[in-house]
């Protein structure tokens, strides 16, 4: 499998496809497999790179702990090895934030930027409640199966549930074939907790394309929205009834809402 050296560690990744790049940025605790409903559509069009975080899936594991912007300049470093001047940009959850960072640090790389349920961090961001923040913590030594079906109420809708068990098996199997440690876990989930973009958001330069779902329990909707309020010219899309992991339960119409954005041409003003 490639992989890069990123700031202290080894950085596996993954390409598909041809034409502009296409960065997609993982949340909490994932691995690149995370995008199985995205990469078949996505590689038509794009030159789509993903990639393992550090602390997740086949990278390493560099001592902790992390932050958002120091991710962001890992991805940014993923870009310039493989030669990707200026790539489009999407991240969901914890890769969401990074996203921000990626666009507010590294301006030069982004062509268009996709923001998908996720917080701008600071005094801007709305949390979800205690019990949900709870169920991302992970224990040493605990029941890894166990943890991971713990959060699968919060991530997927009742009704995904109930009419897709199969689906939710394999999320769980994906999961549990590359588990995250509950030492990178606490490392990732504190990055996201300390996440800070919310006084710098009016900066960001690139045309950007904010989408939420209004079931989501894990970053509440209206995060998306104060996102969209700040980033000059931001468009704000919300999918009803969608969950936290809308790029997988509503992945049509995240895929048609995120391929139509990036083939636009940008409008400019009278």
């Amino acid at each position: 499998m490639p992989y890069t050296e990123a700031p202290g560690f080894r950085m596996e990744y993954e390409t598909h496809g041809g034409g502009d790049p296409l960065l997609l940025i993982n949340g909490l605790g994932s691995d690149r497999s995370e995008w199985i409903f995205q990469v078949p559509d996505f590689a038509e069009r794009f030159l789509v790179i993903t990639f393992d975080n550090r602390g997740a899936g086949g990278s390493d594991t560099p001592p902790g702990p992390y932050s958002t912007a120091q991710m962001a300049d890992d991805a940014a470093a993923l870009l310039a090895h493989l030669e990707a001047d200026r790539a489009h940009v999407l991240g969901v959850s914890l890769g969401g934030m990074i996203a921000q960072e990626v666009a507010l640090r590294h301006p030069d790389r982004v062509r268009k930027l996709v923001l998908a349920c996720t917080a701008p961090g600071g005094e801007g961001s709305v949390r979800p409640a205690p019990e949900v923040l709870k169920s991302f913590v992970l224990s040493p030594g605990a029941d890894v199966q166990e943890e991971v079906r713990r959060v699968v109420p919060f991530l997927y809708s009742e009704g995904y549930r109930r009419n897709h068990p199969e689906e939710i098996e394999e999320f769980v199997r994906r999961r549990l074939a590359r588990p995250v440690s509950a030492q990178s876990n606490a490392w990732q989930l504190a990055a996201a907790v300390g996440h800070a973009a919310w006084d710098r958001l009016a900066t960001i330069g690139a045309e950007t394309l904010v989408i939420a779902g209004d079931g989501d329990k894990v970053v509440p909707m209206v995060n998306s929205r104060r996102i969209a309020q700040h980033i000059p010219g931001a468009k704000l899309v919300i999918l009803p009834g969608a969950p936290h992991r809308l790029f997988a339960e509503n992945a049509e119409a995240f895929n048609r809402e995120v391929m139509s954005f990036l083939l636009s041409k940008r409008s400019e003003s009278p």
